[in-house]
């Protein structure tokens, strides 16, 4: 049976979260540091001991198997620059460590989750800001409806979903012409900027999609 405990790293200020299985393996870590800002302010944050500041991690081992199996390395940094970087090996009980009850962890865990999904991603393959060039590989709505699917011109940091559709490169609706004749056709290569990474976990089908969000720039 899994057990829940917190850690304070006081050299860091934060606190670690761990849900660890019978072998001593980590199975999800969610960690809180004093010195990073919540990235969500308007909500509303519960008094919780052993959570101060943002969440810098807030990952899962079945998640980061399941994106090692579907996209290799490449879905690997994607996916550690979005939830963090999992603890590695068997762990002990630290000293000083304080047992948590599985409800209590949970609403850490979903806490932390919500913390990353509201981040800005500054490592990995692609951190926000990175300019590629790209090629509009489809259009799968038409001109003006949802947004255009892009195929990003560097090998090293390209991947194609499973089902090989166009790889997992998005330029939204909002970030395009509002007028539908002016939006770029199959083909036309496009100067970009990245704007996030979307990871989204699907249970029922074991399934995760990895999209990277980007926007048309005009270089002056």
């Amino acid at each position: 049976m899994p057990r829940w405990f917190r850690v304070h790293a006081p050299e860091e200020d934060a606190w670690y979260w761990f849900e660890v299985g019978d072998d001593g393996w980590v199975l999800r870590q969610a960690v809180f540091v004093a010195a990073l800002p919540v990235p969500v302010p308007d909500a509303p944050v519960p008094i919780i001991d052993g959570v101060v500041g943002g969440a810098s991690v807030a990952a899962s081992a079945d998640e980061l198997v399941r994106v090692r199996e579907m996209y290799g390395l490449p879905g690997v940094q994607f996916y550690e620059a979005v939830y963090g970087v999992l603890a590695e090996g068997p762990i002990g009980t630290a000293e000083g460590a304080v047992d948590a009850a599985r409800a209590e962890f949970e609403q850490v865990w979903n806490m932390a989750l919500r913390h990353r999904h509201f981040s800005r991603y500054d490592t990995g393959p692609l951190p926000v800001g990175t300019r590629v060039s790209g090629t509009v590989a489809a259009l799968p709505w038409g001109p003006g409806i949802t947004g255009l699917f892009v195929d990003i011109d560097s090998a090293a940091q390209g991947f194609r979903s499973p089902d090989d559709r166009p790889a997992g490169y998005f330029v939204d609706l909002l970030n395009l012409p509002r007028n539908p004749e002016d939006w770029p056709r199959v083909g036309a290569v496009l100067s970009l900027e990245v704007t996030t990474i979307r990871i989204s976990l699907h249970s029922l089908n074991k399934r995760t999609d990895i999209q990277v969000r980007l926007r048309p720039v005009h270089d002056a």
